[in-house]
Order: C-alpha cells, then structure tokens, then sequence
C-alpha cells in the first residue's frame, strides 16, 4: 500500500488515474458491451468498408507508448485497400479525441479494443471475410482472450519475435508467456512468424509440421534520409573533427558489450556516441560513462534519430553473443543502411547475412573494423549499396512478405 501511495505521489492525481485506468483494462476481467451511438457508428463505418482480411493486433504496449518498432511499422504497412488493421491501445497518448480511436492511414486505426471489441466481434460473426489475430510473443495477452478470438473463427498471427529468456520477460510473466508460447506452436489455426533464423529454428524443432514463416526485421527507409540533420547544438558542440564518430542508438541494456566499448574509447581518435533508452541500469553500472570521449545523450523520439545520425561516421551494434541476441534481429541495421552509413557489428547471426556489414570476431578487430569502414563509408558506390539493402529490407516489403504469407487463410 506504501508503494502505491509514492507512485500516486511522484504521478500526481491525474496521472495515476490514467495508470490505474490502463492497469484495469490489462487486466481483462471486464468489457464495454453496449456503445454511445456515436461510436457505434463509427465501428459501423469501418467495418461496412470493402476489405477481405481484418487484422486484430491485441497488445498491453500501445502505439507511441513505446519506441517505433516491428509492431507499429509491420501492422502500419500490412494495412491496404483490402485488409483492414485494428491495433489496440489503452493508452491516452494514441487518441486526438473522446472516442478513443485514431485514424493513422487507409484502413488502419489505432483503438481502444476494451471499448470497442465486443461490438467487432458481434459485427463480425459470419462475416465472409479473412479473419486474423495478431499476438506478440513477448506481450501478456492472456489465453482466455486468445480463445475468445479463436472461437469467433480467426486465425492466430504469432509474432515470435525474441528468445524465451528471463532476461527479456519479467519473472512473474515468464510462465504464462512459455505455456502460450507452447499452445500457439500447436495449434493448427496459428501462423507463426519468426524474426530470425534461430527462431524459425526452434519453432520447427518443437513442431516439424508448423506453419512459420521467416521475415526478419526492417527500416522505415523515407524517415532514415542521409541529408537530414540535427540542430541539437549540445551535441553538435561536442564533436570534433579529428575524431571518427562511432555511433549506436538503441537501448542500453546488459546485452551491450561495455568492455569493448571501453576499448574502443582507448582510442583518442574515436568519439562514442550512446542514444537511446536505459533499459536496465547496465550503463551507469558499467562506468562507461566516465571516460572523456564517450557521451550519452539520452532517448531521442524516433523521428529525431536520422539527424543525429547524419553525423556518425560508422554505426556499431556492439552486442554480447549470448541467446538473446543470436535471435536478435536489429532494425538499427536497416536504418543504419538507409542513411548510407557503414555499419560494424560483433557476430551478429542475424547481421552476418549481409555482406556490406563489417563483422568482428574479437574487441581488437572491431577497432580495426571502425576504421576501415570509416574509409568506405566514403566510397558512392559502398554507400548506394548500403541504401539499396536497406531499401530491399524496407516495412512496406516485409509487410508484402506478410501479405503473401496469410493468403493461406481461407
């Protein structure tokens, strides 16, 4: 009860309302049955559309609640004239207005599935249209509204995305999301989708006859332009032009290689530059931030992240190999590429795929790597190539992978 009370506290009154309000709809004992007529209406509108899939994606994160990843950017582009996309939010941020619902483009809304969803459902019944349920892996949608979804007659779109690992899931999670995890797999009404090869992997070694796919990770190449530049003058002010500047954006979390980091920073000729969210603790811990040539800048919004990059000489992805990352599929990679930079990564399975990325086996071929790349990162033909990649890796071409792939839904 203490604790709650300094939550309220350092929240404020309304903020802890709204807490306490998303806290109540995860929870999922209760749902909104009978609508205002204005929003029925509206559930009326959408639905009544020409389309011949739905795409349900039922979530505890929200849309901008969180950083732009896969889920946004994959459900964004699957949405086209003729498959309908409903991404759940109970979150304020993602609505403009009362009604708790949010139209981002054609055929693709962000809703308040807790008042909206008994009203789909009813709507739906005997609907001759394709009917799936979008799942992450990692996400603690529950099976009693995986089961309500199955016998309503949709499909389960399973996003299997990250490793099993207790490093990854909260510990009071990590058994239900295993035991759903395990029921998905068997199921014959799910289609399963594996971000990486070590994932498709498992998914085949648990259950041979499995319906997966592999579509891996990818960029949102229009917002990754290489002539896009931040005016941050803190940051600009701290960059000196007898360095490489050696960048990483992401979250730092105890999956990053700190020891190689400090390596690099030995070297006075190279500038680290940190971005991104502190996941864990790990880069206070790690002491990192104590040495002059490193600078951490903080979380920076998604659409911010191209200008400072603009000014990284070579990306780096500089994670430890462990079970986490070995099925990591990096959209920095993708982004890093877009904007025609080189990129050097530890051995990454998921980046040894691609023959433009720098691999480095130990902490004095990752120097190395940094400054050989930074000489190609001059070369037009290297960079174009860069882009090209990142092109072919584009969402709107996983989401045609996608696409193709739910086509088996009858």
């Amino acid at each position: 009860m203490k604790r709650i009370f300094e939550k309220i506290k350092e929240k404020g009154f309304r903020k802890s309302i709204r807490m306490i309000s998303v806290k109540f709809k995860k929870r999922e004992t209760k749902s909104v049955r009978r609508l205002s007529p204005k929003k029925q209406w509206i559930v009326e509108e959408i639905l009544n559309s020409n389309y011949d899939t739905i795409v349900i994606f039922e979530n505890h994160f929200g849309y901008y609640n969180i950083m732009m990843q896969r889920p946004q950017h994959m459900t964004r582009e699957l949405s086209d004239e003729k498959t309908l996309v409903l991404y759940n939010s109970y979150y304020d941020i993602d609505y403009r207005n009362s009604d708790r619902i949010t139209r981002l483009k054609n055929n693709y809304y962000i809703l308040d599935m807790y008042y909206y969803r008994e009203k789909i459902l009813e709507m739906l019944k005997g609907k001759a249209v394709r009917k799936l349920l979008m799942v992450y892996s990692t996400d603690t949608v529950p099976f009693s509204r995986i089961k309500k979804y199955q016998n309503e007659g949709f499909y389960i779109l399973y996003e299997y995305v990250d490793d099993m690992n207790p490093n990854l899931i909260l510990p009071d999670k990590l058994g239900l999301i295993t035991e759903r995890h395990e029921f998905l797999l068997q199921s014959d009404r799910t289609l399963t989708v594996a971000t990486a090869t070590k994932l498709y992997e498992n998914v085949l070694g648990k259950e041979p006859t499995a319906a997966v796919s592999l579509i891996s990770n990818g960029a949102e190449c229009a917002k990754f332009l290489a002539d896009t530049q931040t005016q941050d003058l803190e940051y600009l002010s701290w960059l000196r032009e007898d360095c490489i500047k050696v960048g990483y954006y992401g979250a730092m979390a105890a999956w990053i290689d700190y020891d190689l980091l400090k390596e690099l920073a030995a070297d006075r000729y190279l500038q680290i530059i940190l971005i991104g969210v502190e996941h864990d603790g790990s880069l206070k811990e790690s002491g990192i931030l104590k040495l002059d040539n490193v600078r951490y800048f903080g979380k920076k919004p998604y659409d911010k992240l191209a200008g400072y990059t603009h000014f990284f000489d070579v990306c780096i992805i500089p994670f430890l190999i462990n079970d986490i990352t070995e099925a990591t599929s990096p959209v920095k990679l993708f982004e890093y590429m877009s904007m025609g930079k080189p990129v050097v990564t530890t051995a990454l399975p998921e980046c040894k795929k691609y023959n433009l990325v720098s691999i480095a086996a130990d902490k004095d071929e990752f120097k190395d790597k940094i400054y050989e790349a930074a000489a190609k990162g001059k070369e037009k033909g290297y960079i174009e190539a860069l882009r090209l990649c990142a092109q072919e890796n584009d969402w709107k071409a996983k989401a045609k992978e996608l696409r193709e792939y739910i086509k088996g839904v009858q």
